[in-house]
């Protein structure tokens, strides 16, 4: 039992060590994102960094069960260098059996991890969608990014080639006028909201019509204002409403059903209804397939450290990045493909794991030889 106690003493430093790593690794990704899509709008420095603590909970839930991992490579990759694993044997006990400890860590964190994944991430999601729809409605800029058409606004489509988001301020502006298909363009401009109405102010401008057949209008202008209404209860219905990645695996199994009872026509809205079906089943397996990772990310550990030998807790701590990187990419191709209904959904989610765990049964087989 102390042999054990030991082994598993071993896990604790290196868990928090590759967790608080692989963390600051994707914060920092994360941090130059929002450098590029929000940094310069005009944000306040506090807003900055609320968006970046609700952004966490999505990171954690990747980055402890990659920290079990890493816990295992290296405890057990400094046991195998310091000939520690060779004294083990001498005296009669298959390393393999001191796995015991850090397996039932690994599967409470794992149990940790499916709450996790079912109340706080989903939370999170939530609250980070209504700040970027508070953040959109305050600053209606926000939204706007230059040469790329906006069809936010009712009745209207626009671009611009220049935005300040400090100001306020829009540049080299088109707007097409759904209803009546007229074009108006202008030099520069700016718009502001209230609790009511949506207002953009043209400025140094023309208005371009086609009245009829062989007759067409040109207006220029010195200011042109556009009312644009704000449904606020759309607006309240928008930030009630979870998406997939706001809801916990009960609500996501309700959504599912509620689609399959909802009676839809063939064709084009069968095929939306499908995919995203494929989704809301894409999300909930991911709320259990990435938790399981815990319990065989302890199981692969063990064996892989021992067979490579050389390199201590450095080469365990490399394999545990290298198996991060390979989950990372199956987790984020297979939630693509599992959507499109390109390979089933469970599989999608399911798949690193299943192969993971194939791979440590092969490693046990080789350890225990």
């Amino acid at each position: 039992m102390i042999l054990h106690k030991y082994v598993l003493k071993e896990h604790i430093w290196p868990f928090f060590l590759g967790f608080l790593a692989l963390t600051f690794i994707l914060i920092m990704n994360q941090i130059f994102v929002l450098i590029w899509d929000i940094v310069g709008k005009g944000l306040k420095i506090l807003t900055v960094l609320y968006l970046l603590l609700l952004y966490l909970p999505s990171i954690i839930a990747l980055t402890i069960p990659m920290g079990v991992m890493i816990a295992s490579c290296m405890a057990f990759g400094r046991f195998a260098q310091d000939t520690e694993i060779t004294a083990i044997k001498a005296a009669g006990v298959n390393p393999l059996k001191l796995n015991l400890l850090p397996l039932i860590f690994g599967s409470l964190i794992a149990l940790f991890m499916v709450w996790f994944n079912n109340h706080t991430l989903p939370e999170a999601n939530h609250k980070l969608k209504n700040l970027m729809v508070d953040i959109s409605n305050k600053k209606p800029c926000f939204r706007m990014k230059a040469l790329v058409t906006l069809e936010d606004f009712e009745g209207y489509d626009m671009q611009v080639s220049k935005v300040d988001y400090k100001q306020s301020r829009l540049f080299g502006i088109k707007l097409f006028e759904k209803e009546t298909s007229r074009e108006i363009f202008a030099n520069n401009g700016s718009f502001y909201t209230d609790n009511e109405k949506l207002t953009i102010i043209l400025n140094d401008g023309e208005i371009h019509e086609l009245l009829s057949p062989g007759r067409y209008r040109r207006l220029a202008f010195d200011e042109y204002k556009i009312y644009i209404p704000i449904d606020q209860e759309f607006v309240r219905k928008n930030q009630e409403y979870k998406g997939e990645r706001e809801l916990s695996a009960r609500g996501l199994k309700k959504r599912i059903n509620d689609e399959l009872k909802e009676v839809r026509p063939q064709g084009k809205n069968e095929a939306y209804q499908k995919r995203k079906i494929n989704s809301l089943l894409v999300e909930y397996h991911k709320k259990y397939s990435i938790p399981f990772a815990c319990i065989v990310f302890a199981l692969l550990g063990c064996p892989l450290a021992i067979r490579v030998k050389k390199g201590g807790t450095g080469a365990g701590f490399g394999i545990g990045l290298v198996f991060f990187i390979f989950y990372y990419i199956c987790l984020i191709g297979g939630e693509n493909l599992g959507d499109r209904g390109v390979i089933t959904p469970w599989l999608s989610m399911w798949f690193p794991n299943i192969v993971l765990l194939m791979l440590s049964g092969w490693a046990m087989s080789k350890a225990n030889r």
